[in-house]
């Protein structure tokens, strides 16, 4: 093949290939989909849950017709084997007059009876860029108390502080913010906070605590049981203090070990096409559990919405308790 032969095939191809991607790059969809796109989206956040084992969502906002999903994943796991202790991803910390107890939950766990004052474990987390927490976040940590005494727990500055008061009791504050309209920036929205009654933790026994923050709720669980919930929406106040286990005046009387922190760390939106609306009843958002199917704490029957099409059709979407979507 000459140069020029060579050249007029190139020319050829590259006229056709630019013409086949015009095309399809033009082609106008319009509403017809839509119900599969929705479907796609709900189906997506579904398999993140089981695959993860950890929960996910999806919100809808009515007024805009967007469809948000968000699943959680692990940003940092620490289970105090080796002195200093390490953690998953390269989130290693400092051990300051904490010791290491041999009988921990699974081999040893952080020990903070009878240290010294600020005895802690603090790790620089603001070091791993998807460590953030400011769209939710859950904190599983086994706890066992060795008396009744009150201490701090887990510490992310300000922002997040997870303590134990007295007789047994947890409490939990978060630091958040609202984006102001006016002003067109965050402003904070002050504190929240739940608060278990006296006796949520079993004295001299490991105890199961995990804290949820979704955006709707505050939560704390002991043993998977919801022992106090609060509401709010607010995004997390940024911070970029290190995370502290333990510290304070009087360090905790007790043990902490596994501590798994997971956050916000898969996003995806979708918006309807033009001519395509969710009809009056479509729930604010679909919870999925961390076995993909519907949350049941939440739900004891499927989640049934409409589309509605400017031509009058309407399209029904179905999640079923088991994540399955119709």
């Amino acid at each position: 093949m000459t140069l020029i032969e060579l050249l007029m095939v190139m020319g050829l191809m590259a006229l056709m290939l630019g013409f086949g991607v015009g095309a399809i790059a033009n082609i106008d969809l319009g509403s017809h989909g839509a119900g599969s796109m929705v479907r796609s989206v709900l189906r997506a956040t579904s398999n993140w849950s089981r695959a993860r084992q950890a929960p996910a969502q999806v919100r809808f906002d009515l007024s805009t017709g967007e469809m948000h999903a968000e699943g959680l994943m692990v940003v940092g796991t620490w289970h105090f084997e080796t002195r200093p202790p390490k953690g998953a991803f390269g989130l290693d910390g400092e051990l300051l007059d904490a010791v290491l107890v041999d009988d921990g939950f699974v081999g040893k766990a952080l020990g903070l009876m009878g240290t010294p004052s600020n005895a802690s474990y603090v790790i620089p987390v603001s070091d791993d860029p998807a460590f953030s927490l400011a769209d939710g976040f859950q904190v599983q940590v086994f706890l066992r108390p060795e008396d009744l005494g009150a201490g701090s727990l887990i510490r992310l500055g300000e922002t997040v502080k997870i303590d134990a008061t007295r007789h047994g009791a947890l409490k939990v504050s978060i630091a958040t913010e609202r984006f102001d309209s006016e002003k067109q920036r965050f402003v904070s929205a002050g504190t929240a906070s739940a608060a278990t009654e006296p006796g949520a933790l079993v004295m001299e026994e490991w105890n199961r605590v995990l804290i949820s923050y979704d955006r709707r709720f505050l939560t704390i669980f002991v043993e998977g049981v919801p022992v106090a919930r609060v509401e709010e929406s607010g995004r997390l106040e940024p911070t970029k203090a290190r995370l502290v286990i333990g510290g304070g005046h009087r360090p905790w009387p007790g043990s902490m070990d596994s501590l798994v922190v997971s956050a916000v760390g898969a996003q995806e939106q979708l918006t309807l096409p033009e001519g395509v609306r969710f009809f009056e009843g479509t729930p604010k958002q679909v919870v999925f559990a961390a076995d993909g199917g519907l949350d049941r704490g939440l739900y004891n029957n499927p989640v049934v919405f409409d589309l509605e099409y400017d031509d009058g059709r309407r399209e029904t979407i179905r999640v079923n308790l088991y994540g399955t979507v119709e």
